[in-house]
């Protein structure tokens, strides 16, 4: 046992042998902001620095994004996505054991979203809750959470959470350089703000003796280059990026990942039949399939009408996937996650 322990965790990469996806939920905002809304507010700027219109959209291919209704806090959005993955996996909010909220979004610095969404979905005092953070790559650095205490035997079902809202930053964002008339590269540096949009999301992890569905986590690797820790940073109100900075460097890191998840699970390009990844603009998700080397259409974009939606994208890209019937049983998929950083996590799923 004591050799097998050490095997697994050699070379920083995780294997799962009891964890299992009951089902995932979603939830998308019915408040639809487009992407030509954005631009007409910033027509001023665009005009003095020469910006043409429509370059967001043509140079996002993101055509709409979402809001949240007003009043809707992160912690409401989280707990709506809560409650449909319970109801998609008819599992009772009394065997929820502990609870992950990785939203970049908070309600406050404290207390932890998560135990208000806790509270929200009246889980079992004795079920722990609190939040985990890590830019666009929360919801999975959850799930390897939960599925780490199945595996230790600490619980046997939890459930990851998140929910995003570009609401404040963006109309913050638009106020600020309407009003200091910014030169082009200021446009530039604040166009990933305009790339935003709402939604949640929520999956429950089981442990196999207790699944109905008997889909396994596999497990994953990872990989960071924290030397690009400064291309992307943000606070509520305002968000900076080097994008394509970002976006060259960002792509190397998912591909030492993925060389990595091939390297220890022996996977290779033609064994994976679904591809789930974070997605922020449209040529960035092309370039990086192409840099992947996976042929077009293996993945499931949302992007042109939710937008980015951080810690959401990559699962909820999944969750609707899996809705639409494009997973069918016995597939091999790969849930493809980055973040601000930079850091890369690739999941196995044995579908």
């Amino acid at each position: 046992m004591v050799k097998a322990q050490k095997k697994r965790r050699r070379g920083n990469c995780m294997l799962f042998e009891n964890v299992c996806i009951e089902g995932m939920g979603y939830v998308i905002p019915d408040r639809i902001i487009k992407t030509s809304w954005i631009e007409e507010q910033l027509a001023p700027i665009n005009k003095q620095v020469g910006a043409p219109a429509g370059f967001i959209e043509r140079l996002t291919g993101i055509k709409d994004h979402r809001w949240w209704d007003d009043g809707v806090w992160i912690s409401d959005g989280t707990a709506m996505a809560g409650e449909a993955t319970l109801k998609k996996t008819g599992i009772g909010r009394e065997e929820i054991q502990c609870l992950i909220n990785a939203s970049v979004c908070r309600d406050y610095i404290e207390p932890a979203t998560a135990s208000i969404v806790h509270h929200k979905l009246r889980l079992q005092p004795t079920a722990m809750s609190f939040d985990v953070v890590n830019a666009c790559l929360g919801f999975l650095n959850g799930m390897i959470i939960i599925a780490n205490m199945i595996e230790l035997g600490q619980i046997d079902t939890g459930m990851v959470v998140a929910a995003e809202d570009p609401k404040e930053g963006q109309l913050s964002t638009i106020e600020k350089l309407l009003k200091n008339g910014p030169s082009r590269d200021d446009l530039r540096d604040n166009l990933a703000s305009f790339t935003l949009g709402a939604a949640s999301v929520g999956i429950i992890l089981r442990h196999k003796s207790k699944s109905k569905t008997g889909k396994r986590l596999l497990g994953g690797t990872s990989f960071s280059n924290t030397e690009n820790c400064q291309l992307c940073v943000a606070q509520n109100t305002w968000m900076r990026t080097k994008s394509t900075a970002l976006l060259n460097e960002g792509a190397k890191v998912v591909v030492k990942a993925w060389d990595r998840f091939q390297e220890k699970f022996g996977w290779t390009n033609d064994m994976v039949d679904r591809l789930f990844t974070h997605q922020v603009s449209e040529p960035q998700r092309k370039s990086v399939l192409k840099k992947l080397k996976f042929a077009p259409g293996i993945d499931y974009p949302t992007l042109d009408y939710l937008g980015n939606t951080a810690s959401v994208a990559a699962p909820i890209s999944m969750a609707i996937g899996i809705d639409k019937g494009v997973v069918h049983d016995g597939d091999k998929v790969v849930l493809f996650g980055v973040g601000s950083g930079i850091n890369s996590i690739v999941l196995g799923i044995q579908w």
